[in-house]
């Protein structure tokens, strides 16, 4: 079984154990719903390759994208205290996922103390990056905010081990733009900017970050500065004689 469904410090015959209860999942694809807000809590799932998106719907039926789901993360955990998921999480791609019954889990973290150490550390790993460059502060611009997002996946790849400079961006620029708090056509258009001057290569999904400091500039606030080009210096020249 993959690594990235198991946590790191158990020897073998916890490995063992674990690999007991843990359940990899049938494939599954874009736009299929792996859980549902609202449903009992059973389960909890580590995604194993692909992505998955959460969102919740309000009363009118308005969705809300609340968050994007790595390979090595976790979900599932936020329904514990209301013992219902808060959420539904739907795959975004082609997705894989490992499947663990939390009593299960629960019982075998008690008779092993490092696989409750374990789940923690991933937890909190997750907390941590979740909270990294902040994407629902109101005073942040939409370029902070847009470019807070980009550094952020960039960061939890890399902390699972990832080492290109490259993000596979699966979800639509609407997705973005919910879970961003920004309109689908401010994405696109920060997208090309930042293109234009070089931070970003984009080619359809795939995005690739050419300059890191840059993209860590726009996130602290130092905005690009929109390309000027002769034919507008000349036309500004025109107009004020």
């Amino acid at each position: 079984m993959s690594a990235i469904c198991l946590p790191l410090g158990l020897d073998k015959q916890q490995v063992c154990e674990l690999e007991k209860i843990v359940q990899t999942t049938a494939v599954k694809h874009a736009g299929d719903v792996i859980l549902r807000q609202g449903d009992r809590f059973a389960d909890v799932y580590a995604v194993k390759s692909g992505m998955c998106k959460s969102f919740r719907l309000d009363q009118a039926g308005v969705e809300y994208v609340q968050s994007f789901h790595l390979p090595g993360e976790l979900f599932g955990l936020d329904a514990i205290y209301a013992r219902q998921y808060g959420f539904t999480v739907q795959a975004l791609d082609t997705t894989v996922l490992c499947k663990m019954d939390y009593s299960e889990l629960q019982n075998l973290c008690a008779s092993i103390p490092a696989l409750q150490e374990q789940l923690f550390n991933l937890l909190s790993r997750d907390l941590y990056h979740s909270h990294v460059n902040p994407i629902e502060h109101f005073d942040q611009t939409a370029e902070q905010k847009l470019a807070g997002f980009l550094h952020n996946l960039l960061l939890r790849l890399q902390v699972r081990g990832h080492t290109e400079m490259e993000i596979y961006l699966p979800m639509s620029r609407r997705d973005i733009a919910n879970h961003l708090g920004l309109a689908p056509e401010t994405i696109s258009r920060l997208l090309k900017r930042m293109q234009e001057n070089g931070v970003l290569s984009i080619d359809n999904r795939l995005v690739t970050v050419n300059d890191k400091g840059a993209l860590e500039d726009l996130v602290h606030c130092h905005a690009l500065e929109t390309t000027v080009k002769p034919a507008d210096i000349a036309r500004s020249d025109s107009s004020a004689a």
